[in-house]
């Protein structure tokens, strides 16, 4: 094989170019309003010599980044001919859509292959069906859950289960358009259950309280199992092992303490470390490997979906200080509060339900606020006609107008 090649390769019917993106449906209609044509650029190591799987990749990875600069998000399988990606049912996510993406360059030098796309991306009008977010939420994320710790023993993991928070909530600051993370990679909740109820308090709303978080989103890792490596000739062998990554993300509101999403995400990819090999997790060589690359793809979609599901949703925040007619509330610069903005007050008081357990419910009321001084986790509001602002007390809710 050539230490460095370029080329533009015709791909009818070839295998090597047909990409299975597994990314999300679109969850409704987008209008161009705005055209922009960019080059992304991806690249894979070359693993057991395969230069097919190394290409399609680098590929993906290329469309990702596609993804995360407009919002676009891409499904079904898709191939190359004479240069252009073309595809049957080309569908978006969220923000926006890909047009004319053609494969520029390729070129393979020190088992890396590079590849070079060309797309036009559109930006959307807004959607009158929803009523995009302005504010972004805090959300909790504690220490990943892993079911099956001896699967730590392959690669001698330590802190795994940390790292992978750590990575998680550095890739929602970075990317995330309606949320921003609160680690606790070192806060461990060891049986998830407890999450729901425990003795009658819901532990999601004690520690949204505590953090001063809107949300809590649980990761769980169900699998990191290693498949044996294909043995050759006289047993030896002759490809890396295949590594399992699986891992269930679970959204609790911070008010009710309610699950308002779960979903499970999984991949594998080739183990490139010796058998014995001590691993780090927090060393950039574990992410820069193809295992490495595989959860960073996966944690790029989840976040795709994650801000699916935050941007329909209104941010409450709560009131925590009243003093007269002003009001501390839980939200701030971080949330993209500004002075002058206004927030409707919404009622809450808890009423026991048969098993003796707190519900939230809400009832509308006529006050509202006018944020006269921002902090980084928190604003001080005044009220905008204090006649309307008897009733008002903490732990009321605040949402944006």
């Amino acid at each position: 094989m050539p230490t460095q090649t370029s080329l533009i390769k015709q791909a009818t019917n070839h295998k090597a170019f047909a990409l299975a993106l597994m990314l999300l449906l679109s969850l409704f209609q987008v209008n161009a309003a705005f055209a922009e044509q960019v080059e992304v650029t991806g690249r894979a190591k070359i693993v057991n010599g395969d230069i097919d799987k190394a290409r399609e990749d680098a590929i993906s990875q290329a469309l990702n980044y596609a993804s995360l600069k407009a919002g676009v998000n891409f499904s079904s399988e898709q191939s190359i001919d004479q240069g252009r990606l073309t595809q049957d049912t080309f569908q978006i996510q969220r923000m926006g859509s890909a047009n004319n993406v053609e494969l520029m360059s390729e070129m393979i030098s020190q088992n890396t292959i590079t590849v070079v796309l060309q797309l036009e991306l559109t930006e959307p009008e807004p959607n009158a069906q929803c009523k995009s977010q302005s504010l972004k939420a805090a959300i909790m994320l504690p220490q990943s859950y892993l079911q099956e710790r001896a699967q730590l023993r392959y690669g001698q993991l330590a802190n795994f289960e940390q790292q992978i928070t750590e990575k998680l909530g550095k890739m929602i600051n970075a990317q995330s358009r309606y949320s921003f993370a609160r680690v606790h990679a070192n806060e461990k909740i060891d049986n998830t259950n407890q999450l729901v109820n425990f003795r009658g308090y819901r532990i999601p709303t004690w520690l949204g309280e505590i953090t001063e978080s809107q949300y809590i989103l649980q990761p769980d890792i169900i699998d990191i199992s290693t498949e044996p490596a294909e043995r050759g000739f006289l047993g030896f062998s002759e490809e890396y092992p295949l590594r399992q990554f699986m891992i269930k993300l679970t959204l609790y509101h911070g008010i009710s303490g309610e699950v308002v999403w779960t979903e499970t995400f999984a991949t594998s990819a080739p183990w490139e470390f010796e058998k014995q090999e001590v691993v780090s997790p927090a060393n950039q060589r574990f992410w820069r490997s193809s295992y490495g690359q595989s959860i960073i793809e996966i944690f790029q979609q989840s976040i795709l979906t994650l801000d699916n599901q935050l941007n329909c949703r209104p941010l409450l925040g709560q009131i925590v200080a009243r003093q007269g007619d002003r009001v501390i509330i839980n939200l701030g610069r971080k949330n993209g509060v500004k002075m002058g903005d206004k927030f409707q007050i919404v009622l809450q008081k808890n009423i026991p339900d048969r098993l003796n357990t707190m519900r939230p419910i809400a009832s509308k009321s006529r006050a509202s606020v006018v944020i006269e001084q921002v902090s980084e986790d928190s604003a001080t509001a005044i009220f905008d006609g204090i006649d309307a602002a008897d009733n008002i007390q903490v732990n009321d809710i605040a949402i944006k107008n």
